[in-house]
């Protein structure tokens, strides 16, 4: 078995190295939408730099979370070949120590890196995303620099009324709509008016619309400064809609898969998004067998850029079928375990079966 103090020195140095990375990563994600949200409120009469720092500074933990598996695969092809730069692996191999007891380290430390993004990092990083959406709503956007993807819309009927109610933000758990554009017909389905608005905030049996921008036909639009509109949708089903599960801790999702279940609503997405989490540390372990296969055995110089592009390949293939398997499980076409845990399993089967090649024959 490999010694203590040298499997604490290899996982000391895997550690720094994917640390190092990940906050290099950070930086750049930082830099990237800091830039982002500066030129889309530039023109806003209540532009405030300050507030756009902190926008970005809150909403960056979330947004690195999907780098995270990139992060730990350049983090361990730089430690395998920094290992081999400097004869490590050479002489740890002289000394009868096989690649599975080298690995073993890193392959430690990898786990505990997911383990600890999923239990820790994720529920503080969904609280400060809550944060940065509340900022975001309270900056004025210029609408003519809007890069959203576009707004979720619902339909629903109340009172002899149907509605089609869209919103490019949410907070609160979906309670509280943003940039909200709502189309009203009545019991024929004649087009009867459309509002337009800053913010909407659901109640039991409605939705309060602020400063509503009525427009009804042949008539001028007028402002109100409060338009009540009635709906049938429960608190449940308007979070299934408008819920944004970036914003959701991993602690709380048991909670709203129940929920969901008792309320005899869709808990599919919610599955796919715990089990995703879960199956985090397994996805690191995968990224860390990538890297020992394409780092751990090249002999000359020109053989490091070619097998660090395999690598990353690799980590991106995972990334399209790990996206697949999400699109399937959300889509309810798969289960939601099976779609988050499969491409991992999957990986990490692939890549054992490799070294045991390479290093076993």
């Amino acid at each position: 078995m490999i010694g203590k103090t040298l499997g604490l020195y290899f996982a000391r140095q895997f550690a720094v190295l994917v640390i190092a990375i990940f906050l290099f990563f950070f930086l750049l994600v930082f830099v990237i939408t800091y830039l982002e949200f500066f030129t889309r409120t530039l023109g806003a009469q209540d532009f405030d730099p300050g507030k756009v720092f902190l926008l970005t500074l809150y909403r960056v933990p979330s947004i690195c979370e999907d780098i995270l598996p990139f992060t730990t695969l350049f983090g361990s092809i730089a430690a395998f070949v920094l290992a081999n730069r400097r004869l490590e692996v050479v002489i740890a191999r002289a000394a009868g120590i096989s690649a599975w007891q080298f690995l073993l380290p890193a392959c430690i430390v990898g786990l505990l890196v997911g383990v600890f993004a999923t239990t820790v990092y994720n529920p503080i990083s969904t609280e400060l995303r809550a944060v940065s959406d509340q900022i975001r709503t309270s900056l004025t956007e210029k609408r003519s620099r809007r890069t959203d993807a576009g707004p979720v819309w619902i339909r629903q009927a109340a009172e002899g009324r149907e509605s089609i109610i869209g919103a490019m933000k949410t907070s609160n758990d979906g309670m509280t709509l943003s940039d909200v554009t709502a189309f009203v017909f009545d019991e024929s389905g004649a087009f009867v008016e459309r509002i337009d608005a800053t913010t909407a905030r659901y109640t039991p049996g409605e939705w309060q619309i602020e400063e509503a921008l009525v427009t009804r036909l042949g008539k001028q639009p007028k402002k109100e400064s409060s338009y009540r509109l009635p709906t049938t949708l429960s608190p449940g089903q308007v979070r299934e809609t408008f819920d944004n599960l970036d914003a959701t801790s991993f602690w709380e999702l048991p909670a709203l898969i129940d929920t969901a279940r008792r309320a005899g609503l869709p808990s599919s997405r919610y599955e796919l998004r715990y089990n995703t989490l879960l199956s985090r540390p397994i996805v690191l372990l995968a990224m860390v067998l990538i890297a020992a296969i394409v780092s751990l055995r090249f002999s000359r110089s020109r053989e490091v850029g070619n097998m660090i592009l395999a690598g990353v390949g690799v980590g991106f293939m995972l990334y399209v079928v790990s996206k697949i398997a999400w699109d399937l499980g959300s889509g309810g076409i798969v289960p939601p375990p099976l779609a988050a845990w499969l491409p991992a399993i999957v990986t990490v089967l692939m890549g054992a079966t490799a070294l045991l090649h390479l290093e076993d024959g």
